[in-house]
């Protein structure tokens, strides 16, 4: 299948759906009500799993919606979440679909405004299979009581008018499962934040960091930080810190080197430029890490609540 734009894309998608007969999987960051309801509707396959990211701020900003369970568990379709999702992937029968577009409506062009969205399709063979069913394995599957803490905790955040809302609370956090922690060398960031803010690293580089951090070409320093704070390599460098109390360059070099799932590997050279842009990320978060340099080589620690800067 040739590379598809928004609409044909899902034309394309929807053809399939229509035509479903085994099963359909959905994983896409961003679900909203309209989009999952035109998904419903096409197809009549029985088999149907929905999977979101539901990070807290993606509620809050409305850019997924929390009716999506209650749509789904109405027609007892499974709704689950990873909060480390980041692709769109929908999976028909035989035929697995994979792009930028989001199950929203800007991303399906279901609406009178589209997303400018690439995308294509290909045959669902036996090792992607393989890929999808441990994914589905570490996917938080949500019932009835979970989503209705999570409906009274972002009530109570809207009524206190709080700015971001990064993490659940514990009381939530801990009916999740605690989903494996994952990095690939594409988590990287590609640009430091005067060059992303500057735009004046090179075309590839930017468009990576701005999709990654999910944001547009006109994002500001508070957007793409919050880009950055909801992002993967966020997620590993604070479950690292937690693990060894510190990390200088070299170890945080190493430890990525050692856990990224790329293969072959990329030069222990390209990613050390990665780590680089990550501790200068990391230092604009001067709430959640310190980073220093004692000596010849940078440090980086987090800093507790209560802990001076």
């Amino acid at each position: 299948m040739l590379l598809l734009e928004t609409g044909a894309f899902r034309k394309e998608l929807g053809s399939a759906l229509s035509l479903a007969e085994q099963e359909v999987i959905v994983l896409s960051a961003f679900i909203k009500l309209d989009a999952l309801r035109w998904l419903i509707g096409t197809t009549e396959v029985s088999n149907l799993k929905v999977v979101s990211r539901w990070q807290p701020n993606d509620l809050t900003a409305g850019a997924s919606d929390l009716d999506c369970f209650y749509l789904c568990n109405e027609a007892n379709i499974p709704f689950g979440i990873s909060q480390n999702l980041h692709g769109k992937v929908y999976i028909v029968d035989s035929k697995i679909f994979i792009g930028s577009a989001n199950l929203t409506s800007k991303g399906m062009s279901l609406a009178g405004r589209e997303n400018d969205e690439f995308g294509t399709g290909f045959e669902y063979g036996q090792t992607e299979r393989l890929k999808v069913q441990n994914y589905l394995a570490s996917v938080d599957w949500l019932d009835s009581g979970i989503v209705e803490l999570m409906a009274g905790h972002l009530r109570d955040f809207e009524e206190n008018g709080n700015a971001q809302l990064y993490d659940w609370p514990q009381e939530i956090s801990e009916k999740l499962g605690v989903q494996p922690l994952t990095v690939w060398f594409h988590d990287l960031p590609m640009c430091s934040p005067q060059d992303l803010l500057a735009r004046t690293a090179d075309e590839a580089a930017l468009e990576h960091d701005l999709s990654y951090f999910q944001c547009g070409l006109g994002a500001d320093e508070a957007e793409l930080l919050q880009g950055f704070t909801s992002s993967q390599i966020y997620r590993w460098l604070k479950s690292q810190l937690q693990e060894f109390g510190e990390l200088s360059f070299g170890k945080a070099t190493a430890l990525f080197h050692n856990q990224i799932l790329d293969d072959p590997s990329p030069y222990r050279k390209t990613i050390k430029e990665g780590i680089a842009n990550l501790f200068e990320w990391a230092a604009k978060c001067d709430a959640v890490f310190r980073v220093s340099r004692p000596n010849h080589s940078q440090v980086i620690r987090q800093v507790w609540q209560g802990q001076s800067k």
